[in-house]
């Protein structure tokens, strides 16, 4: 096999991941050693009974409205012969982003094998393992780059296809970070116009960051140093602070919000007891009356 030299850094990059600053024949190769390592954690999430990552979802009026459309619509076709949502045997989602994988890895594994002029694996069943496919694909694309003339086509093809794969097993594990939701509401714009959770971590510069997406929010320059497309953006390393200068102004919120003491009525003053009653309360027996004039 031809050994492959990229020190001249000859393959084009990747759109999504130019950051990173790699040829497309890197990118490929570390992909798929990736979706090896994240299918057999999958597989285990077909059974229904295993517990499975997941990353809530913040829906919209719109969006809740169109869920709750859909549910009501399939109640009312419930019948006898059809009663329902039932338990299934295996997750049908994990099947779908498994098969996914399969035919992926397959596809890219007899195109590769062409190219390199190696011998082409057999077919996979239904619901074979990918990782055959995928180790022979990363074997043989490193001849297949640098034995064509369009070579650097043929990475970046490799190199697309892998990172789709990643992405949806990354998907399925909740493994994504970029685009989640930090349940805070914003100290400094209140949640914006409509008062929700406006805070999303973004990855900017191959670095988790929070940012406010509010579109109103307009901190001082003493809280927030960097600004990404007009938004206010806290580094991961500014997370400890933040989550301290968010404790500290709620609080001040609520001790300016809160109503001042009101002082109670003073009571009334107390009726005057008579001697009776006084020896009454001490336990002392009061003297019977005398009956003087009374003939014996």
């Amino acid at each position: 096999m031809i050994s492959y030299d990229h020190t001249g850094d000859r393959s084009p990059r990747s759109v999504a991941r130019d950051t990173q600053a790699l040829p497309a024949i890197d990118r490929a190769l570390a992909d798929l050693a990736e979706v090896e390592t994240l299918v057999p954690l999958l597989a285990l999430l077909r059974d229904p009974a295993a517990k499975r990552p997941w990353r809530e979802v913040q829906l919209d009026a719109w969006a809740r409205a169109e869920l709750d459309d859909e549910a009501r619509a399939e109640l009312a076709e419930r019948t006898e012969d059809a009663p329902g949502e039932h338990r299934d045997a295996a997750r049908a989602d994990v099947l779908d982003v498994l098969s996914g994988v399969l035919w992926r890895a397959e596809d890219l594994a007899h195109h590769l094998s062409r190219a390199a002029r190696c011998p082409i694996l057999p077919p996979a069943r239904a619901d074979g393992d990918p990782r055959p496919y995928l180790a022979h694909a990363a074997a043989c694309l490193p001849t297949a780059v640098t034995g064509w003339e369009n070579g650097k086509e043929i990475a970046q093809y490799a190199a697309d296809t892998a990172a789709a794969m990643v992405a949806d097993l990354e998907s399925a594990l909740a493994l994504n970070v970029d685009g989640h939701t930090v349940k805070a509401v914003c100290p400094w714009c209140r949640g914006g116009l409509a008062g929700s959770y406006t805070w999303r971590v973004r990855v900017v510069a191959d670095e988790p960051a929070i940012v406010c997406e509010s579109g109103l929010c307009q901190p001082s320059s003493r809280e927030v140093t960097t600004w990404w497309k007009g938004c206010p953006v806290w580094r991961f390393p500014d997370w400890p602070w933040l989550a301290k200068r968010v404790a500290h102004l709620d609080a001040r919120r609520m001790a300016e919000a809160a109503p001042p003491p009101r002082a109670l009525p003073a009571a009334p003053p107390a009726p005057p007891i008579s001697q009776a009653e006084v020896e009454l309360l001490a336990g002392l027996a009061p003297e019977p009356p005398t009956d003087e004039g009374t003939a014996a």
